[in-house]
């Protein structure tokens, strides 16, 4: 059961981060939020590579946390990427602040691929980093 613990919080946390961020960016259909921008084909493989990439993340840290980990920032930063990555940017009020609506249209929207193909790749960094910790009998199962 020890070793199982850290799975079911692996997975209950990317279902949970899955939920949560599809509810936010409108990538799942509901009545609380608006999304002023179409969704895209990617926006629904970002959605799901970060929300299980956070879930294997915090499965690993469960299962060392005695040690320490090197990767916080790295994973808040992914997680802040993925979420940009997938989001409406129209409905981001920090980007609409700092770049005007147009700003926002014209630089930021085409960049979002980009933000998010490099969001998984320092999430798939930040997961490959807290594996290295796992004890060595885990790692061969």
């Amino acid at each position: 059961m020890k070793k199982l613990k850290p799975v079911i919080i692996s997975g209950i946390v990317g279902l949970i981060t899955f939920t949560v961020f599809g509810i936010l960016t409108v990538i799942i259909p509901n009545n609380f939020f608006i999304r002023m921008t179409p969704i895209y084909w990617y926006d629904y493989i970002f959605l799901v590579l970060t929300s299980a990439l956070i879930g294997i993340y915090v499965g690993f840290w469960y299962y060392t946390k005695k040690t320490t980990s090197k990767c916080r920032y790295g994973a808040v930063g992914g997680t802040a990427g993925g979420l940009f990555s997938f989001g409406c940017p129209i409905c981001n009020k920090l980007l609409v602040l700092l770049l005007g609506f147009t700003g926002v249209m014209t630089y930021f929207a085409p960049l979002q691929p980009i933000l998010g193909i490099a969001s998984i790749s320092v999430l798939g960094f930040v997961v490959y980093k807290q594996y290295q910790l796992l004890p060595r009998g885990i790692k061969a199962r």
